[in-house]
């Protein structure tokens, strides 16, 4: 059977007007001339759509629009609008109905919804925002994006034909109906002296004179508590705070680059957050230690992400970097032998059916809103010697993102870099808790950083190393992102004794998810410390 299709042609036409109002307030009636000189009055609108020309049932349409008070006086700003649907046969506009069996015909998805207030006045509704308009300041967003209603039907008249057994269904629009039409959508942006507005416009809305400051992000509100100072001795006083760090990445050529970044270290830091939450009950109280799993912030880190707006670019912005507070399960990073984090089976579990939560433990959809792309190292990490293995942390961290290709990545530059949501710790991760004074030997030398043959409670003053554990065991041993350079079937791992080293893909051990959160997570609540986790919204 053969199918003739439609294609449903819209002409989605937004115009604006604009009605600036000025009142004056000035006079003189004396017979001595008197020059007075007004405030500049002006508005700017600024707007942001592209017409289809082919708007077929369920496309979006992006739409923006906001209001810049261009001008030295401070403004109030309201805005109405109208909406035609004209068909392609009629010569009035706005014959056709907005709506259709009680669906309406183009969806406008209005944003920012607490910063304007919605009111019908005189037979006409308004949207008036919320706030003051200063000089230079803009007004948020009022839209997004117009739909076309995919309930939406055409007005099309089907006619069925066989002919040697091919049946054919040939369907022609009589053009009557919201195919081939025109939808008009037309904004009335009015702006007027803000100590005016209450008389200029007879209104009971109430425009305030300031607009409050957005509460801060997780990324600020944690960067306020951390200490600020690079190189802050770990103390009694401190240990519960995050400690600011620089590395410097290409030293002595063009690419130089000082990195700085907040990692909590030591023993005992105050970073315990709820997290892979279950959602609510209707009308049961929360309790969050019943239905979140608790995890650790590991710090704040600049993230290298596509930039939403171009593709070709990447922006980088801060985020909080979290760890699963314990032991995920078991498992082999490649079965095959094969030490590339990008194609490792391991990856695609962390990041297929974990991430989806089709699995025991896996995350939920609580989690997945808050988890943003993020770009991964995966620079291999070459030997020094057996004396000091790996090296230092430092020299660990700048290979983690430097130019060693992993041993069976076949010299393709492009595994450098990983791209996803679930990932593993770095070994610097781990090795950095050592860093401050908490324990010079570990951070010096990770491959030296054993419990058996160290001082009392040394490696057990990193926080990484006492909750690298599964069903309340001992600390166990847990695969690290990283491969070493020289090893073709190896990964990184932290052993159970403490120090850093190499281990065969193949094997079982243990897993720990990493995740870098969306930079707009705040915290809601909490103070991170054990008894009183940290409240993400």
């Amino acid at each position: 059977m053969k199918r003739k299709k439609i294609i449903i042609v819209l002409m989605l036409v937004l115009t604006i007007g604009i009605v600036g109002l000025t009142i004056a307030y000035f006079s003189n009636t004396s017979s001595i001339t008197n020059i007075f000189s007004t405030k500049d009055y002006g508005t700017t609108v600024t707007e942001e759509f592209v017409s289809p020309d082919n708007w077929l049932p369920g496309t979006e349409t992006d739409k923006t629009l906001t209001v810049t008070n261009s001008g030295s006086v401070d403004e109030a700003v309201r805005v109405s609008y109208t909406e035609t649907w004209t068909s392609a046969n009629s010569n009035v506009e706005g014959d056709l109905p907005l709506s259709q069996n009680n669906n309406v015909a183009a969806l406008i998805n209005w944003t920012n919804i607490n910063d304007w207030t919605t009111v019908t006045e005189n037979n006409k509704t308004y949207k008036y925002y919320n706030y003051k308009l200063a000089p230079n300041e803009t007004t948020s967003e009022l839209l997004d994006k117009v739909t076309f209603n995919p309930a939406i039907t055409n007005s099309s008249t089907c006619e069925e034909t066989e002919s040697n057994g091919v049946k054919t269904i040939t369907c022609n629009s009589n053009g009557n109906g919201y195919d081939g039409a025109t939808y008009k959508l037309v904004f009335t942006i009015e702006t007027v002296q803000y100590d005016k507005y209450i008389e200029a416009w007879g209104t009971n809305v109430v425009i305030a004179s300031e607009k409050p400051q957005p509460a801060p992000t997780g990324v600020e509100y944690l960067a306020s508590e951390a200490t600020n100072e690079v190189g802050s001795e770990y103390n009694t006083t401190t240990k519960g705070k995050m400690f600011q760090f620089t590395h410097t990445l290409n030293a002595g050529t063009e690419n130089e680059t000082t990195v700085n970044e907040l990692r909590y270290i030591g023993d005992a830091p105050n970073n315990y957050v709820y997290f892979n939450c279950d959602n609510p009950v209707e009308n049961q109280e929360y309790n969050y230690a019943e239905s979140c799993e608790v995890w650790r912030i590991l710090g704040v880190f600049d993230v290298e992400r596509t930039d939403p707006e171009d593709s070709t670019k990447t922006i980088t912005e801060q985020r909080m970097k979290l760890v699963r507070g314990s032991i995920l399960e078991n498992r082999a990073f490649n079965s095959d032998s094969n030490n590339d984090w990008t194609i490792a089976p391991l990856n695609t579990y962390l990041n297929g059916d974990y991430y989806n939560g089709t699995v025991t433990n896996g995350l939920k959809q609580s989690a997945r809103d808050m988890i943003g792309t993020a770009k991964y190292y995966l620079g291999a990490i070459s030997w020094v010697d057996d004396v000091n293995g790996l090296g230092s942390v430092e020299k660990i961290y700048i290979e983690e993102r430097g130019n060693n290709i992993c041993k069976s990545c076949n010299n393709d530059i492009s595994k450098l870099i990983w791209i996803g949501k679930v990932g593993l710790l770095y070994p610097s991760d781990m090795y950095m808790v050592y860093a401050n004074g908490v324990n010079y030997n570990c951070y010096i030398n990770p491959f030296k950083c054993w419990s058996s043959a160290s001082p009392a409670g040394v490696p057990k003053s990193g926080w990484i190393y006492n909750t690298n554990i599964l069903n309340g065991s001992s600390p166990t041993e847990t695969w690290l992102i990283s491969s070493p350079a020289e090893s073709i079937d190896a990964v990184l791992e932290g052993r159970f004794y403490g120090y850093l080293a190499g281990y065969k893909s193949t094997n079982t051990l243990s897993v720990r998810p990493v995740v870098y959160l969306k930079s707009s997570i705040k915290i809601k609540s909490g103070t991170g410390e054990v008894g009183n986790p940290y409240v993400l919204e």
